[in-house]
């Protein structure tokens, strides 16, 4: 009896262990300001600052790490990490292997060349050689639409969009696709880029988890984004990293990526 009353009680602490972590590790590109950076050897940026605060609010602890982006998807689904708040794409494929939160952010995809550079939106990818993060939603779509349709390009994968900008500025590459804040960031920074297009792809930034969300996060990363708004930490973020920008209600309605 004893030895069958110690095995039941094993199992529960098991089974309640499963729910019970209290500090879960956030993945981040450490190269994607105005999102996430590190600086002085500290996690900074919006995206930091607002899973913190949620954190602060539900009752649960974060600590951060630099990934990179071509494998933080994978690392996410294999447990590696709990979450990922970092700029994050809703995207089809990847609601197939993580789950997402409510969205919060919304982007286009932007065209950045050379301040000296005669291209446009149409000759910047055709017969040239383009850049774009591995990994990104930005990558996938001139795979998708450009690559597979016969036109002529030449994609280059970096690891970062700096270092991509760091050739687009030398003269390596022709042009850079990356989300629009990200191309703003690039230019209010005064890099020696411009931006001369917009794809409008209508894409959603959400906060992934594992999928099943074994941890039972889902609730509380929304519940979060709500009480940051109400708070009005959101707008204060806002204020910090996007000023002159009005803090719309989050979260925002979900757009399925599948249709």
């Amino acid at each position: 009896m004893r030895v069958l009353l110690a095995s039941v009680a094993f199992l529960m602490g098991l089974s309640l262990g499963l729910g019970a972590k209290e500090v879960f590790v956030v993945g981040v590109d450490a190269a994607f300001p105005p999102f996430t950076w590190v600086e002085g050897g500290e996690y900074r940026g919006f995206d930091v600052e607002a899973i913190k605060a949620i954190a602060e609010l539900q009752g649960f602890k974060v600590e951060f790490r630099d990934l990179p982006w071509a494998g933080i998807i994978t690392a996410l689904a294999q447990g590696k990490i709990d979450i990922i708040a970092s700029g994050l794409t809703v995207t089809c494929e990847r609601a197939q292997v993580v789950d997402f939160s409510l969205p919060y952010w919304e982007v286009d995809q932007a065209i950045l060349v050379r301040k000296d550079s005669d291209l446009n939106a149409i000759t910047a990818f055709f017969r040239s050689v383009v850049g774009a993060q591995a990994g990104t939603s930005a990558y996938a779509w001139i795979e998708e639409n450009l690559v597979a349709k016969g036109v002529e390009i030449q994609l280059r994968a970096y690891e970062t969009y700096d270092m991509a900008v760091r050739d687009l500025e030398i003269g390596r590459i022709a042009a850079v696709l990356c989300d629009t804040d990200t191309a703003l960031g690039f230019v209010e920074a005064g890099r020696n880029v411009k931006i001369v297009g917009i794809v409008k792809t209508g894409e959603q930034y959400a906060y992934a988890v594992t999928k099943g969300d074994p941890y039972g996060l889902l609730p509380r990363l929304n519940e979060g984004l709500r009480k940051l708004y109400e708070l009005g930490i959101w707008a204060e973020l806002m204020a910090k990293y996007f000023p002159g920008r009005p803090a719309e209600p989050v979260p925002l309605p979900f757009k399925d990526p599948c249709r």
